[in-house]
């Protein structure tokens, strides 16, 4: 009796019926439910992993703003104290640190005046969270028949 098989001479792999799992339903549920849920809380763990990148690279950065910001400060008092020293040059002293703190206070109050109006401007109300539940609930009336 002559087989003429493939070129490697062997039989093609006999497929396993379901009869030779040895193995009982119930197990193989068992089995699936519990990957299931380590892969589930792979996913979790990744996300938390992921998410706590992202919070320690924006707190690193604000840190940064925050350093800036106090470097700022130093260097609106040395500007201060140069413009007054300069207008020393052709104003008596109070004149010239009377000009500084004027400037000063002007600045402070355009700075408030425009704060208190991009406070009153916005709304309390999520605009975009609101239309995105009407949208939500309208999609809803229509998937579901009265």
């Amino acid at each position: 009796m002559s087989h003429d098989y493939a070129a490697g001479g062997s039989p093609p792999p006999r497929r396993p019926d379901r009869d030779d799992d040895p193995r009982a339903t119930s197990e193989v549920l068992r089995n699936l439910t519990a990957n299931g849920q380590a892969l589930v809380t792979k996913e979790i763990e990744l996300a938390k992993l992921e998410i706590t990148e992202i919070v320690v690279a924006r707190v690193t950065a604000v840190g940064m703003f925050v350093g800036a910001g106090v470097f700022g400060l130093f260097i609106l008092g040395f500007v201060g104290v140069t413009g007054a020293k300069a207008l020393e040059l052709v104003l008596p002293e109070w004149a010239a640190w009377l000009i500084v703190t004027g400037v000063y206070v002007l600045l402070a109050a355009i700075l408030g005046m425009i704060g208190v109006r991009k406070l009153k401007k916005p709304s309390n109300t999520p605009e975009r969270t609101k239309t995105s539940v009407e949208e939500t609930v309208a999609w809803a009336k229509q998937k579901v028949p009265s």
